[in-house]
């Protein structure tokens, strides 16, 4: 038979718990030794620990198992897992997509361009990824130019135009015209003037 406080017997235990308790209502006759004289303190009960008197109790080798209520952490848990999945789902495979054309294609070098030709936009660019992209999916510069001229142009036209209807108005004004200058003078004639003729109707 082993050695050790784990092989004790049954008997060996109860004596050692036995010997734990006396030592604690020796301990609290010490403290408080009048109370407990007389009878008012249980010297194993409840009164010596909401007396401020802590006494060993024997909670076997594990300690004392307790049940902590906590607030539910399942959904973060399952959002957490779900955000990871829908990273690493395009992630890997984009992963090894690039690892794959750094290693086989690898990035363009510098080198002269020949004679009589005349390099595409797209080429002037070094990683392949990249260069697929302005080729494809990007326009060229001379488009974007374009675009902006466009831009800009509309922008001049509605400025001058601005300054065209702020001189109108100020000509208006001095010259006591009205805002007939752009509306026609709707005819007489086409007023219905039969509901002020029967009002009761």
């Amino acid at each position: 038979m082993a050695s050790g406080p784990a092989s004790l017997p049954v008997s060996h235990m109860a004596a050692m718990s036995l010997l734990l308790r006396a030592a604690a209502a020796l301990g609290t006759r010490k403290v408080l030794p009048g109370a407990a004289g007389r009878g008012r303190v249980s010297l194993l009960g409840r009164n010596v620990v909401s007396s401020g008197v802590i006494a060993p109790v024997r909670h076997s080798s594990d300690g004392k198992r307790l049940f902590a209520i906590t607030p539910t952490d399942f959904y973060d848990r399952r959002f957490l897992n779900l955000l990871k999945f829908y990273i690493l789902l395009p992630g890997i495979p984009i992963a090894v997509f690039i690892t794959c054309v750094n290693i086989f294609i690898g990035e363009a070098e510098l080198a002269e361009i020949p004679e009589g030709y005349v390099p595409e936009h797209w080429e002037y660019h070094k990683h392949p990824i990249t260069r697929w992209i302005a080729r494809y999916l990007l326009d060229p510069p001379e488009k974007e130019y374009e675009k902006m001229l466009a831009i800009v142009d509309l922008e001049a036209k509605k400025a001058d135009l601005r300054l065209k209807e702020l001189e109108a108005h100020q000509l208006m004004k001095q010259r006591g015209d009205g805002p007939w200058y752009y509306y026609e003078t709707p005819d007489k004639n086409l007023i219905d003037h039969s509901p002020k003729a029967t009002p009761d109707n």
